[in-house]
């Protein structure tokens, strides 16, 4: 059986090249007709972007009740500001009525063509003398609040990467190294300040450094049966093979086994440990590269010798960029996988805590590989580029992802 073909076997796309992918589940309306709330992914030259695979997966959806950081801020500012001392509340308050408008708030052309939807909301007020007034709202940087007045909003970001270390990956490793800097610059800039920040790096190989795997892709899968796949992945629980950055491993560099900062702070020393580390991991790695084991048992339980302390879970985004030429290769099921990663962010709210990047083969869209299968399978819809257009990497691991990021830290639900 090829790898792949289990959970989530590859689905006819449709014929569409616009198709509308539901950025988070429905409040009101639903997303797939342009409502508020929607992503419209144009994918220029890679095939077809599939509606929404989390239905062909029959995985389970949980419900999403998020409060919107606006709201969370007028109950804030209500609860500090409550009517004057013997004032009829009533009369006070009046009666408020929003309508909302949407506008676009990033768009990225190229390889991919991401524009994100956002709603400004117009507020009309009307006050116990029947007199209205109207205000807009929208981003605001800053809130004249008490201290004890909680804000909604995760309180960190825990960010992996997830780099093939297979031959032949130098080059993108590189291109990643190079393009970090600005995203690193666009986060500092759209997070709010004193987001507390983990970044990490673990790599593709579950066998082991320098080892002569016989692989070969045919048609986006691996050339090899199941039986010889698993004869090279040894998952954390069967032992470790003692390789830095292997089989979910957290890869070591600088004597760091990730980089503690936050928004506060100077990002240059950030910036130089992840470029150095980026390119340190190497070609060595097995060329059955499982970056999907990868990225789920970095939160596995056998791994926290060395990745204890990386992974927050209430109020804390965790952002899982992935880097890799080849499609994925892991041969347990998808579902275990997701699950290893939901029951460590079950405190947050599961997936809706979950965010996936990656630059990947267009390959594994077309054929909903099992990569792009876990892509699909958290809350948002995934922002990615291909991997072999490294003047685009920027646009991918750029503004557009931090901005991503931003607001699904705006909105994870509040514990």
């Amino acid at each position: 059986m090829p790898t792949g073909s289990g959970p989530g076997a590859p689905a006819t796309t449709p014929t569409r090249r616009d198709v509308d992918v539901p950025r988070r589940r429905p409040r009101g309306g639903d997303p797939r007709r342009g409502g508020p709330g929607t992503v419209s992914i144009v994918r220029l030259g890679w095939g077809i972007l599939a509606h929404d695979v989390r239905d062909r997966l029959e995985l389970p959806r949980t419900r999403r009740t998020l409060t919107p950081r606006v709201a969370a801020l007028a109950l804030a500012l209500g609860a500090a500001c409550g009517p004057a001392e013997g004032s009829d509340a009533s009369a006070s308050a009046g009666s408020t009525s929003s309508t909302g408008s949407t506008a676009t708030a990033t768009s990225i052309t190229g390889a991919t063509s991401i524009t994100t939807a956002t709603t400004a909301t117009t507020t009309t007020t009307t006050d116990a003398s029947g007199s209205e007034s109207e205000g807009s709202s929208g981003d605001v940087d800053k809130y004249d609040l008490g201290d004890d007045v909680p804000l909604p909003g995760c309180d960190s970001v825990d960010i992996l990467f997830v780099i093939d270390n297979s031959a032949s990956m130098g080059t993108y490793q590189a291109a990643l190294a190079d393009a970090f800097p600005g995203f690193v610059d666009a986060m500092f800039a759209n997070l709010p300040k004193g987001v507390d920040l983990h970044v990490g790096v673990t790599t593709t190989d579950f066998f082991c450094s320098g080892c002569n795997c016989p692989d070969s892709t045919v048609g986006c899968q691996s050339g090899a049966d199941l039986e010889t796949i698993e004869m090279y992945y040894q998952k954390p629980t069967d032992g470790d093979d003692g390789v830095n950055g292997s089989q979910g491993r957290l890869f070591e560099h600088g004597g760091k086994v990730f980089f503690e900062t936050n928004t506060d702070a100077d990002p240059t020393p950030l910036k130089n440990w992840f470029t150095a580390t980026a390119k340190a991991a190497g070609e060595d790695g097995c060329s059955f590269e499982m970056p999907v084991a990868a990225a789920s048992y970095m939160a596995h339980p056998a791994n926290d010798a060395t990745n204890g302390g990386f992974l927050r879970d209430e109020d804390s985004v965790l952002l899982i960029v992935l880097l890799t030429d080849e499609p994925d290769k892991s041969p347990e099921p998808l579902t275990a996988y997701r699950q290893f990663l939901l029951d460590a962010k079950a405190g947050c709210g599961g997936d809706e805590c979950i965010l996936v990047a990656g630059l990947v083969p267009p390959c594994i869209v077309d054929i909903n590989q099992k990569l792009w299968q876990f892509m699909t399978a958290f809350g948002e819809a995934p922002i990615y580029g291909d991997i072999k257009d490294t003047k685009k990497y920027s646009e991918v691991v750029g503004a557009a992802l931090a901005s991503t990021l931003q607001d699904t830290c705006d909105n994870i639900p509040q514990g």
